[in-house]
Formats: structure tokens, C-alpha cells, sequence
């Protein structure tokens, strides 16, 4: 028999009631080859050893962003064409049962990443056919979720208002970012404002709302942009995010490659290189890092979890050290990290 590549450490939260995690060491699942690279649901196995980021799953159903984020990985990813393009629904509802059915054999239950590959709420249309077409699949295989990601506004997320039975099954992930960011890095997305009323009214509604402030961007005044977008958070709309990943500006070699829009590459350092691309300089990035999560734990409403995307393990240490973050877990596997992507 083959020896499977491709290994899988499900945490506590994502295995079955009727499995447990041994006393000591690590539950390893064999993920055969058609998770690794198939066209609609995907195990996401590529984490370079320097980057602190778990392994996760991706869902494809369509795949694309219509906006004009400067930085966007996706114009590497998809070679300069980032076009929206919808996939064979049916299809995809076919294969993902399938998916569920493996799930339910080797005893998991996952939270699947629909958007890492597009923006959830950009076609609304789109989100909501598939959605439906899914809904008896999540019915029948129970505890599996899905993560929803966006920079759309309120309008876009009126069909998640109008159907109650979604709220069970979806996490809904705003990323977020001062006016000013959004103004000149982030063009075709919604206003700050827009963003942060459609998460108010998705967490009137009941659904699990996860933040994302990424990535973060050294503009002019940066500590009062930043600042601003905490007190509209936490002050202006009460919000109460279960979570907050943050993030900083980071360049793969294709990202910057396939660019239109090249003026955030000056905020890179060229001597920062990672597994991830070129990163801001690394006492800039601690220094950012510091004030926002200084300005997030001073907030008495926030009780949810903390993390950094795609950072160095140096990183994660420098914060722990000053208590702000935690240790980050097994090399690798980085059990410990409560990130946007995991459960």
C-alpha cells in the first residue's frame, strides 16, 4: 500500500464525541491524495516550517474576488486573472458529500475555509444558491462548518438575515482595516462602516462573528488609524467578535509579480524574507503588533481569542514574552493557535 504524504492532527474540537485525543502525543490521519489537490475541498498542507499557521481545510465552489485589493495573494495564485468564476454547483455538492462521508469514517468533524480562495459576500447570489443546495448535507453530517470571509458590506449579507437555518452552520469572518487603508489599498470593498454594520447585524441575528485586521499596513499616523478602528469596534458598535486574527503587510515573489498596483510593495523589507514572502521590518511589525493588541485587550467587552496569520514563531515568542499572545503550540502543528481558520 502507498504510504500516504499528507497527515492530518485534528484537535480535541475536531474530532467526534465517540473519539478523544490520547494522554500523549498527537492523533495523525492519513489524508488520501484525492483531499489534496481536488477541485472543490481541499486539505491545506503547504504552511512553511519558519510560519506559524495550522493546517486547514479550503472549500472551492467558486473562486475569484471582483475587488481591486492591492495586496491581494490572489493575483499570484490565479497568474493575473482573479476574476470571479463559479463552478459546477452540483458537482460540488456531489464531491463534498463524499468529503462528509470520509469525515465521518476517520471520526472528524471540520471547519471548512470557503474563503480563502475568493471573497464569500462579493456575489451574494452566489453564496446563497450554494448554500441552500448544501444545507441537507450539513444537516446530516453534524458539527462540520463552514467559514465565511469577507470585505463586502451590509447589503451583501441580507440572504444570511432572511434564512435562520444558515446561523447553525456558518461562522462569519469580516476583515477589517482604518478608512484610510481601505481608501488606498483596498479598492472596490465596502467603507469601514459598511463592514461593520453588516457584522452588527449578523451577531443581532445570532451568528458566530470572527475579525480579522489584516493586514495590517504602517501608513501615515498608523497608531491613530488603528486606534480609531478599535473604538468603532468596541466603542462605536459594541461589537463582540469570538475571535481576532491579526496580520501584517506580507509579499510572495508571484503577488508581486502579477500586481497592478505595486505602491504597498515600498512598506516590505527586502532583507525580510519567509517562507511567506517579504514582510515589513521585523522591530516595525513587533511594534505594530504590540499596539494592537494592547489597544483590543484594554476593550472590557472583548472576551474571545488572540492570533497572528502567517508570523514567525520569533514573533509569537517576542508577544508571549510581553503577555500578549501564547505559546503557539508544537512546531508545525501549532496546536495551541486560535486563529480565523480553525475551530
Amino acid at each position: 500500500m502507498q504510504k500516504c504524504k499528507y497527515i492530518f492532527h485534528p484537535r480535541n474540537d475536531e474530532l467526534k464525541a465517540k473519539h478523544f485525543l490520547p494522554q500523549k502525543g498527537t492523533i495523525c490521519i492519513p489524508v488520501p491524495n484525492k483531499w489534496i489537490r481536488n477541485s472543490f475541498v481541499s486539505f491545506f498542507y503547504k504552511t512553511p516550517p519558519d510560519i506559524v499557521c495550522p493546517h486547514f481545510w479550503v472549500l472551492k465552489p467558486f473562486v475569484g474576488c471582483p475587488y481591486h485589493c492591492s495586496y491581494c495573494f490572489l493575483q499570484g495564485t490565479f497568474f493575473g486573472n482573479k476574476m470571479p468564476r463559479l463552478k459546477d454547483l452540483d458537482k460540488a455538492t456531489k464531491v463534498l458529500k463524499e468529503f462528509f462521508s470520509w469525515c465521518d469514517t476517520v471520526g472528524i468533524k471540520l471547519l471548512l475555509n470557503m474563503g480563502e480562495l475568493c471573497d464569500c459576500f462579493a456575489i451574494p447570489e452566489w453564496t446563497e444558491t450554494f448554500l441552500k443546495k448544501i444545507l441537507p448535507l450539513l444537516e446530516e453530517h453534524p458539527g462540520n462548518k463552514l467559514l465565511l470571509l469577507s470585505k463586502a458590506g451590509r447589503p451583501n449579507i441580507d440572504f444570511l438575515l432572511k434564512n435562520s437555518q444558515f446561523r447553525k452552520f456558518i461562522i462569519v469572518s469580516f476583515s477589517l482595516n482604518p478608512e484610510e487603508v481601505i481608501n488606498n489599498f483596498e479598492k472596490g470593498t465596502a467603507p469601514l462602516n459598511a463592514r461593520l454594520e453588516a457584522i452588527k447585524a449578523l451577531e443581532k441575528r445570532g451568528y458566530r462573528i470572527r475579525i480579522r485586521i489584516d493586514p495590517m499596513i504602517p501608513i501615515h499616523r498608523w497608531k491613530n488609524h488603528y486606534s480609531e478602528l478599535i473604538m468603532h469596534i468596541f466603542k462605536r458598535f459594541r461589537l463582540h467578535p469570538e475571535r481576532i486574527t491579526v496580520g501584517s503587510l506580507r509579499g510572495l515573489y508571484k503577488t508581486i509579480y502579477y500586481a497592478k498596483d505595486r505602491e504597498w510593495v515600498k512598506y516590505l523589507d527586502k532583507k525580510e524574507k519567509t517562507g511567506w514572502g517579504l514582510k515589513i521590518k521585523k522591530r516595525l511589525r513587533e511594534e505594530l503588533y504590540t499596539f494592537i493588541f494592547k489597544k483590543i485587550l484594554e476593550q472590557r467587552n472583548f472576551k474571545g481569542d488572540l492570533a497572528l496569520c502567517k508570523e514567525t514563531p520569533q514573533m509569537w515568542k517576542l508577544l508571549e514574552e510581553k503577555g500578549l499572545l501564547y505559546d503557539p503550540g508544537e512546531v508545525g502543528i501549532w496546536n495551541n493557535v486560535k486563529c480565523n481558520c480553525k475551530f
